[in-house]
């Protein structure tokens, strides 16, 4: 198991090639360039940060993850808890953890000065308290 981007001849890759679902890619931009829609699970972090069932999220990014350990992923103990129209994983979290999540494009991208990011929002928020005894 590993990235095309190390080996090129890896023979299961846990990352492949984006299945390019972003509509008018520029020619040379990354192959998921642009907004897609995600449709956040309900009870998931995510689905509490958003407080909604669907969102959209500017990628800019040659790779996801390869489909066919979907179901690794949730037995591994995470949860694929956002997904694009064509059932791409976008937002992997670890259920019961203050903030564990991976995200398939980048929040920081669409962040501005006064107006964060609702997902670096929560980790900050979720940091604050870390490893605080009282």
């Amino acid at each position: 198991m590993g990235h095309p981007e190390d080996d090129p001849d890896v023979s299961r890759p846990l990352f492949t090639l984006a299945s390019c679902p972003v509509l008018e890619r520029p020619d040379g931009a990354p192959l998921l360039w642009g907004k897609l829609k995600i449709t956040v699970s309900p009870g998931s972090l995510a689905y509490s940060i958003y407080r909604k069932s669907e969102v959209e999220e500017a990628f800019n990014c040659n790779y996801e993850l390869n489909p066919d350990f979907g179901d690794v992923i949730e037995v591994s103990g995470l949860r694929v808890s956002g997904v694009s129209e064509d059932g791409g994983a976008r937002i992997i979290e670890l259920p019961g953890h203050p903030f564990f999540m991976a995200t398939g494009f980048m929040p920081q991208f669409t962040s501005e000065e006064n107006s964060p990011h609702p997902l670096i929002i929560s980790f900050l928020a979720a940091t604050a308290n870390f490893g605080r005894v009282e």
